[in-house]
């Protein structure tokens, strides 16, 4: 019940909302109770002594009790809806808040679509038991409570009759909910996985017609939905046997208003009249509606409990990577960066730098080159702080960067990645990104700096040109230069390179080298490289080997050392001419 609980603290952040919605389905169902009571009337008075003027009275009162439930339905249908609205809205609020939080390293061991239906699916459910469940089990317990007293007011035996299954129902119940919990958790993590999968097939949807992988995709589509279909279905054949069993035992009772009922009903006829018949037996089924309600509830439960965990599971996720309480304000001038016997691994793995130390010179290039693997993306995700150092420091002019706001730090790099990134929209949205306030004239600045506006100049609405998702209109090369001219419409002092030119032809790769010799000038910059001719203009080139320095020294300093660096240009001038470039 702790995750239940938890949940309801997203409703009493509008509690004047809330009590009025269960003040408004108390109401309606208080006039409901009352119709059987004017039906007995009805019967007793009116048409037993065939009095037409207090049937006409009582048919008023029927109208006016069904009129005034409805109005006051009515009232919380709207009241209700606008608070599960905002409900929603507030545990999406928290859950985006912390996944814009979490450390990378979450996602690294998650899929994007799993974490997309805990989002989207998981909170539906859990609203629903809250909003639901509550409106639901407070009318029910009123019910209940009201109608039994009523019965017992009346006549006691009988009451005693009808009320004998509810003991019965309820450890049922309880019996069932339990059964049904561990299976709904299988079903939303099921569920998850099939949403990953879709995901991954919208997402590589060109990679599968590439290599005919139709059937494939299809297959394992088919088997996913097959294993959630299972699942549910083993929670709802569980239901099938429950919910007539329950069923049948509480009928029992209206067997009992009937049989016993009608015995005192012609034994008893002075003190247990028809009418009261009449209403006891529409008694026994407003008591039974309820109890029904409240056993269909067990199922919305046991789905709210499974959602609700996987929704805390997130939210109560430790955020290890996080700004300072007392932020030390950001560095001004150029910057230096220094790495200081660093050491750092991923969870699960050995250890991918060790005692590492390394000046990035302000205002200079340095680029790191070497094998897959030997940590070069490493010491850039470091920098952003993506995972922190196990050992030392990475400093900018000599301020800790764990001792800077992390938005701050980030807001002064600008990264160009190896896979660029581009939102749904048009060019002018993407770019504004880095600058919301830039002028029209700022943002072509940006476009030529990064030999992108003749290409932008001739798309059908230039700036205000839908480019789709991840810019699929786009080539990569012009998908390249758009980050780049993001990045010097940001103009931050820091620049992370990673494979800028690793997907593009040897001519867009000239046009992005053009680009990126704009972006660089006068910032301390950080290149990651595979292709070495992009790199040879260096001030500074790092040659790593399993997180460890080998050599350090300008292109032509290296390649008259004759080390591991001149192989490494050889091997690429052999395949590729140097003369290409």
């Amino acid at each position: 019940m702790k995750t239940i609980w938890r949940v309801s603290g997203y409703l009493f952040r509008y509690k004047a909302m809330f009590w009025s919605t269960i003040g408004l389905a108390i109401g309606s169902t208080l006039f409901f109770m009352i119709i059987p009571q004017v039906t007995r009337s009805m019967v007793d008075e009116a048409i037993i002594k065939r009095d037409v003027s207090a049937l006409q009275v009582g048919v008023l009162s029927l109208v006016g009790c069904f009129f005034m439930r409805e109005v006051l339905n009515s009232l919380r249908i709207r009241l209700n809806n606008t608070l599960e609205q905002r409900v929603l809205v507030e545990i999406r609020r928290d859950l985006h808040l912390k996944l814009m939080d979490l450390p990378i390293r979450y996602f690294d061991n998650r899929k994007s679509g799993e974490i997309a239906s805990r989002v989207i699916e998981d909170v539906q459910n859990v609203e629903r038991v809250i909003l639901d469940g509550t409106e639901q089990g407070s009318t029910a317990i009123v019910m209940v409570v009201g109608i039994t007293s009523i019965l017992f007011y009346f006549e006691p035996r009988l009451a005693t009759l009808m009320i004998l299954p509810i003991p019965i129902m309820i450890l049922l119940s309880r019996w069932h909910f339990r059964a049904q919990a561990s299976n709904w958790k299988k079903v939303r993590r099921s569920a998850g996985e099939l949403n990953s999968l879709l995901v991954e097939d919208i997402q590589g949807n060109r990679l599968i017609n590439s290599f005919a992988l139709r059937d494939r995709e299809h297959s394992r589509f088919l088997d996913r939905a097959r294993e959630l279909q299972a699942l549910t279905l083993k929670s709802m054949f569980r239901w099938s046997i429950h919910g007539p069993s329950t069923n049948f035992i509480v009928s029992m009772g209206t067997v009992a208003v009937v049989g016993y009922g009608g015995y005192l009903s012609v034994t008893e006829p002075e003190t247990f009249t028809n009418g009261t018949f009449f209403m006891f037996f529409q008694y026994c089924f407003m008591l039974y509606m309820p109890l029904s309600q409240i056993n269909g509830l067990n199922n919305l439960f046991a789905t709210g409990k499974a959602s609700g965990e996987r929704v805390f599971e997130m939210l109560d996720h430790p955020v290890d990577i996080k700004s300072p309480d007392t932020p030390k304000p950001f560095p001004s001038g150029l910057l230096e960066v220094t790495y200081s016997d660093v050491a750092f691994n991923y969870s699960g793995r050995d250890t991918l730098l060790s005692d590492f130390s390394l000046n990035l010179q302000p205002g200079k290039v340095t680029a790191l080159v070497g094998h897959t693997g030997a940590g070069k993306s490493t010491v850039a995700n470091l920098l952003q702080r993506y995972y922190d150092v196990t050992a030392g420091s990475v400093s900018i002019n000599g301020v800790d960067t764990r001792s800077l706001d992390l938005q701050e730090l980030r807001r002064h790099i600008g990264v160009v990645a190896q896979d660029p990134f581009l939102f749904d929209g048009t060019v002018r949205d993407n770019l504004l990104l880095a600058k919301e306030d830039a002028s029209e004239e700022e943002l072509i600045q940006a476009l030529e700096g990064a030999c992108s506006w003749e290409f932008v100049s001739n798309l059908p609405e230039k700036l205000d040109t839908m480019i789709g998702e991840k810019g699929i209109r786009l080539s990569m090369g012009e998908k390249q230069r758009l980050t780049i001219a993001r990045v010097i419409l940001r103009n931050p002092p820091l620049v992370i390179l990673d494979e800028a030119t690793s997907s593009v032809d040897t001519l867009t790769e000239a046009k992005i080298q053009r680009a990126v010799d704009n972006l660089v000038k006068q910032r301390t910059t950080l290149v990651i490289a595979h292709r070495l001719s992009t790199v040879r203009h260096a001030d500074q080139i790092v040659v790593l080997e399993k997180g460890a320095i080998l050599e350090m020294g300008s292109h032509d300093d290296l390649l008259s050392r004759g080390g591991h660096y001149a192989k490494l240009w050889t091997t690429q001038t052999d395949v590729i001419p140097e003369n290409a470039f």
